[in-house]
C-alpha cells in the first residue's frame, strides 16, 4: 500500500485507542454494499460507429442480452479504497467477494466483457492473486478485461490486479500509478502497555522453537529474515506486472525510472514506462470493452 495512504488512517487509530473514532451507527452498511456492488451496463454500436450505453435495468434487459445484436453487456466491477482478503464491516468489500464476482462473471453467458473500476492505494497481499486469477478466467472464457483508474490511485496491490487486464485507462493525468513493491508495517504498542501494568507471557512447545522466530526477531530490531519474505513475494509481484504488460512495458525505463524500486507516477510518465495504456473517460473505457468484443475477445 502506499505509505502515505496508509498514515491518512492514523488519526481514525488515534481515535480508536482513545475512544474517540467516529461512529458508524447512522450509515447504512446495505446501502453502502449495494452501492459497491457489480452492476451491468449495455453497450450498443451506432450505425455511424459511435457507441452508447445505459445500466442494464434502464435498457429493459433481463437476460440473454450478450448474445444478441442488439448490446454488449459489460459487468462493471468497483475496486476501492484500502485492499483486504475479507469484507469489512465498516468499509470496502473484501478481495475474495470481488474474486467470487469474476469467476461468476466467467460463466456467466451473458456477459461479454468485465470493467474493473480502481482508485485504491492498494493493501493485503493474501486475497490479491484469487482476483487476478478472477481476470485471468475470464480472459480465458474469451471476455475482455479493462481497468480504469477513475481520477485517484492504482497502486500497489491495486496495480498488480489492473496489470492483468487486456488494456488499462486512467481518467486524469493526476491519476497516481504504481508502488510496485511489499513492505509490512505494524506498531509496537508493548511498551505503553507494559506502562500501564501489562504483563506479557510467551510459551511454546519444545517442537515450536521456529514458530514466530521471524517477528520475534524483528521485535528486537533484526528485520532480516522479514525482509527475506516481503523479497521473495516482491519477485513475484515484479514478474507478474512484467508478464501482465508484456512488450508494452519499456523494461529499460521501468528499472530506469524507479518504478521497478516502487516509485509512483502521474498519467503521463506512466505512459511512458509503459505501464498505462491511455488517458480517457468511462464511456471510452466501455468503447473499449465493445473494441476488446467485437475484435475477438480477450487478449493482450
Amino acid at each position: 500500500m502506499s505509505l502515505e495512504h496508509a498514515q491518512s488512517y492514523l488519526p481514525l487509530v488515534a481515535g480508536l485507542l482513545t475512544g474517540s473514532a467516529p461512529l458508524m451507527a447512522d450509515q447504512n452498511m446495505a446501502e453502502l454494499r449495494a452501492a459497491a456492488a457489480p452492476a451491468d451496463y449495455v453497450a450498443t454500436l451506432g450505425a455511424r460507429g459511435g457507441i452508447s450505453y445505459a445500466a442494464r435495468a434502464a435498457a429493459g434487459l433481463s437476460g440473454g442480452a450478450a448474445g444478441s445484436t442488439d448490446g454488449i453487456v459489460v459487468r462493471v466491477m468497483g475496486v476501492n479504497g484500502p485492499l483486504m482478503k475479507a469484507d469489512q464491516e465498516c468499509g470496502p468489500r473484501g478481495l475474495m467477494s470481488l474474486a467470487n464476482d469474476l469467476q461468476r462473471a466467467s460463466r456467466d453467458t451473458e456477459i461479454s466483457a468485465v470493467l474493473l473500476r480502481i482508485d485504491s492505494p492498494g493493501g493485503q497481499v493474501f486475497g490479491t492473486q484469487s482476483v487476478v486469477d478472477g481476470v485471468k478466467a475470464c480472459q480465458a472464457a474469451g471476455k475482455p478485461v479493462v481497468a480504469l483508474c477513475e481520477d485517484g490511485l492504482m497502486c500497489s496491490a491495486a496495480y498488480w490486479i489492473g496489470s492483468a487486464a487486456d488494456t488499462i485507462i486512467v481518467t486524469h493525468e493526476t491519476c497516481t500509478i504504481g508502488s510496485i513493491g511489499i513492505m509490512a508495517s505494524w506498531m509496537d504498542v508493548q511498551p505503553y502497555l507494559a506502562s500501564l501494568g501489562v504483563k506479557f507471557h510467551e510459551v511454546y512447545a519444545e517442537q515450536s522453537k521456529q514458530k514466530n522466530a521471524d517477528f520475534a526477531a524483528a521485535a528486537k530490531g533484526d528485520y532480516k529474515a522479514v525482509q527475506a519474505n516481503l523479497t521473495a513475494i516482491a519477485t513475484g509481484f515484479l514478474g507478474d506486472v512484467r508478464t501482465n504488460r508484456g512488450s508494452r512495458l519499456d523494461t529499460k525505463l521501468f528499472e530506469k525510472s524507479g518504478a521497478a524500486a516502487g516509485k509512483t507516477f502521474f498519467a503521463s510518465q506512466a505512459g511512458d514506462i509503459g505501464l498505462i495504456d491511455a488517458i480517457g473517460s468511462f464511456s471510452d473505457a466501455i468503447g473499449e470493452c465493445v473494441r476488446l468484443v467485437q475484435a475477438g475477445g480477450a487478449g493482450k
